[in-house]
């Protein structure tokens, strides 16, 4: 990886892109759009015009690779949790140190770097940019829109050690409201506790949620997000709001259904429902590559899956997964390189 690969690395991670500031991460974006078409034959061929920043970038026509990578980060957390400054994008031997340099900007640059080189060498290649994944594949959802993508593989440059990972679950993400009667504290018979409600009809009823299981992505798993309601001690909750967090391996239909059914009282909201992601066998093109179990978390590729014609889709990137989303978030350079020399190599081959 040269210099120029690891300068541009730095200061993407030097910029704080939290999810939903748009200005920061297109910003970001113009750095790494600036950076692939520096080499003759990289060209911006669509970009986002109003909504989310994202924006797809190719060498040459034809069909061959797409890497598919977001610019935007988790929150930072709380910095006392940090041995560094969260965006020092600080290098020592072995690690590149700083929020978003495992998800995903090391894989972002990698890709960036198979892209210049697939110019120079006359063979097709994309990289799509997106924004906002962290919250749901927001950037995603809206280039799919707008794209009809014909690529021979999609990469998604996630972290996985650099083993194939041939898929993951989708999430389903339900807000649950339960509305109920305001009363003074001293007199609770004269309202209805909503807090009481929602955690009686829909906590006390998580088991009966139906929960499917397949045989390479896993078990459906819940997760509480969030549970408020009230305004003070001396006052019946007249309102109450629980979130959950649904990793579905068949859809989330039926995740839903038992959400809508749980009580008039309970107003059930899908905040999101992405599908899940499944290539059934390793791509020829990645014979003999070291493979992985399905990934825990979603990617783009669930909002994408749709616009690329098919194509088998992958997991692979540098980077150690337990770093995602965690305090001190530190990236193995020579994963990051490991990861460049696969997707060079790939882009060649892609294209024959």
């Amino acid at each position: 990886m040269t210099d120029e690969a690891l300068a541009l690395l730095r200061d993407l991670v030097r910029h704080d892109t939290t999810s939903g500031d748009s200005a920061a991460q297109a910003a970001a974006q113009e750095l790494a759009v600036s950076y692939a078409t520096a080499t003759a034959g990289v060209r911006v061929l669509r970009r986002s015009t109003t909504g989310r920043p994202w924006v797809l970038l190719g060498s040459h026509s034809g069909d061959g690779a797409l890497f598919v990578c977001h610019i935007d980060t988790v929150p930072v957390g709380s910095p006392a949790l940090w041995e560094r400054t969260p965006f020092s994008a600080d290098v020592d031997e072995e690690f590149l140190h700083g929020r978003g340099s495992v998800d995903m900007k090391g894989g972002l640059v990698a890709a960036l770097a198979a892209l210049r080189n697939a110019a120079e060498t006359g063979v097709p290649a994309q990289v799509l940019i997106t924004s906002d994944e962290e919250i749901g594949c927001l950037g995603a959802t809206e280039a799919s829109a707008s794209l009809d993508l014909t690529p021979r593989i999609v990469v998604v440059p996630e972290a996985t050690r650099n083993r194939v990972s041939l898929g993951h679950r989708g999430a389903t993400w339900l807000r649950l409201t339960a509305k109920g009667k305001a009363a003074h504290g001293s007199t609770p018979g004269l309202g209805r506790n909503a807090i009481r409600l929602l955690a009686g009809r829909a906590l006390g009823a998580l088991d009966s949620l139906p929960l499917a299981a397949d045989d390479y992505l896993g078990e459906e798993t819940v997760n509480v997000g969030t549970f408020e309601g009230g305004t003070a001690t001396n006052i019946v909750p007249a309102s109450a709001v629980l979130t959950l967090d649904v990793r579905t391996v068949d859809g989330g239909a039926p995740a839903i259904a038992w959400a809508s059914s749980l009580d008039p009282a309970i107003v059930a909201e899908v905040e999101l429902d992405l599908p899940a992601v499944r290539t059934a066998l390793l791509p020829e093109l990645l014979a003999g590559r070291t493979t992985a179990p399905a990934s825990t978390y979603f990617t783009d590729a669930s909002a994408l899956a749709g616009s690329v014609a098919g194509a088998p889709i992958v997991i692979w990137g540098p980077g150690d997964p337990r770093q995602m989303h965690a305090a001190n978030e530190k990236l193995e350079l020579e994963s990051w390189r490991e990861a460049s020399r696969n997707y060079l190599r790939l882009a060649s081959s892609a294209a024959g």
